[in-house]
């Protein structure tokens, strides 16, 4: 390996060691730089994993799994937000964490995570035959900071990131079954993946839908039809209009609700009627704001010729941080296995400016202010600033990626002659 691959992976490395020793160390020097490593229940670390923990104990004693844990003095963890996830989850990873204490079952967690990454960073590896290429694709694996943040949360969303980058390998190396089951399993994991359901139909890969569908529905539906009691949170939770933008809530539509409350504040009142639905003109931009992304995302996969898999993967992928109405830092790991792949059969410059600003914390730490809403003490530019730190460079990658550019810098790639790739899509 050439002597400047080994000194970027070696910074790489000491990068990556540093979210560790804060992650292991009681102070958490790194928290201060995310909203919700200063803003959490309690001590906050492991919040989201004690969620599993305790919807796993739920499942174990026959209780609803979607019940507040905070709200029940016979919770077996110290805290935890409450558990907004599929059924399945807590049935696997909630009743096996439930094998060891919560603190250990964390670490345990922790661990796994850490193992995962590795995987993925070894199959980057088999993917190409050049050492500073690989150099650079592992860095971006290594050094992506919400990847603490997601560690610190216990959370699980690197798992569904490496499932993303599974999928996308099983199809470049046309291998089928492991191209459905990835799907299938990131589907059972966390729904985000529902957003690749369109390439799928692209590809006529239809009993692979109907099977993920039938899978969803037996782990899911029976479970909320014996205990209806949770129906109601589960929904709440994850489909309400409640688009209240919190401090550390990263999405487009967070963004556009800030903009909407110091500019136009107006903008919610009704003016028209469309049967028992009232519209304003917020909805109508949060219409806009979802709807015209998503039609970018068809046109890309069904129209542009010829069917490009990584160019609607990578958008579908992205298509989450504009239509869905919490995005938290930590679920951001979803980019690196779209970033690294992107980069690999481009080697666009451009991606790295990008890559930059996803990767590196935002400037929370220099506004912050103590307490429980940070948010309402902020003057309307650090509220705006806050916000649209993350989101910009999200819609930057998405037009890029929309415009073309992909392709265009494929081929300025393929006429250097640089044949590194093993893996071409």
């Amino acid at each position: 390996m050439r002597r400047n691959a080994l000194v970027l992976l070696a910074v790489a490395v000491a990068v990556h060691v540093v979210f560790i020793v804060s992650l292991v160390e009681p102070g958490h020097f790194m928290n201060p730089l995310f909203v919700e490593g200063v803003h959490n229940l309690e001590e906050g670390q492991g919040s989201d994993f004690y969620a599993f923990y305790q919807a796993g104990r739920y499942v174990l004693d026959g209780e609803d799994i979607y019940q507040r844990p905070m709200d029940d003095p016979d919770r077996v963890v110290p805290y935890a937000y409450f558990y907004r996830y599929l059924p399945f989850v807590a049935y696997t990873v909630g009743v096996a964490a439930n094998a060891v204490p919560p603190r250990v079952a964390y670490w345990i967690w922790v661990t796994l995570i850490e193992l995962v990454l590795l995987a993925c960073i070894a199959a980057t590896r088999r993917m190409t035959r050049d050492s500073w290429l690989f150099a650079q694709l592992a860095a971006m694996w290594l050094v992506f900071a919400p990847f603490y943040l997601e560690q610190y949360m216990g959370q699980l969303t690197v798992a569904m990131g490496a499932l993303i980058f599974a999928f996308a390998l099983a199809y470049a190396r046309g291998r089928r079954a492991t191209f459905d089951w990835t799907w299938i399993a990131s589907l059972l994991i966390k729904h985000l993946t529902i957003l690749h359901l369109p390439i799928l139909v692209r590809m006529r890969r239809y009993r692979t839908i109907a099977l993920g569908i039938l899978l969803l529905a037996v782990t899911t539906v029976p479970y909320l039809w014996l205990r209806p009691s949770g129906v109601g949170d589960f929904t709440h939770d994850n489909f309400s209009f409640n688009l209240n933008p919190m401090a550390g809530n990263y999405g487009f539509l967070a963004l556009l609700m800030v903009v909407k409350y110091h500019f136009f504040p107006a903008a919610s009142e009704f003016f028209a009627r469309v049967g028992p639905i009232d519209i304003s003109w917020t909805r109508v931009m949060l219409l806009a704001a979802a709807g015209l992304p998503t039609l970018a995302c068809l046109w890309v996969t069904f129209r542009r010729k010829p069917f490009d898999f990584l160019e609607s993967m990578a958008l579908w992928t992205i298509l989450f941080f504009f239509v869905f109405r919490e995005v938290w830092e930590y679920h951001y790991v979803v980019l690196m296995p779209v970033m690294v792949l992107l980069y690999a059969r481009t080697r666009a410059r451009v991606l790295w400016v990008i890559y930059a600003f996803l990767a590196a914390p935002t400037l929370f730490v220099l506004y912050d202010v103590p307490g429980p809403s940070p948010e309402a003490h902020w003057t309307v530019f650090e509220h705006v600033f806050n916000h649209a730190y993350k989101v910009a460079p999200v819609v930057w990658l998405f037009v890029w990626v929309a415009s073309g550019c992909l392709r265009r810098h494929e081929r300025l790639a393929d006429s250097r002659g640089d044949g590194s790739l093993a893996v071409t899509f």
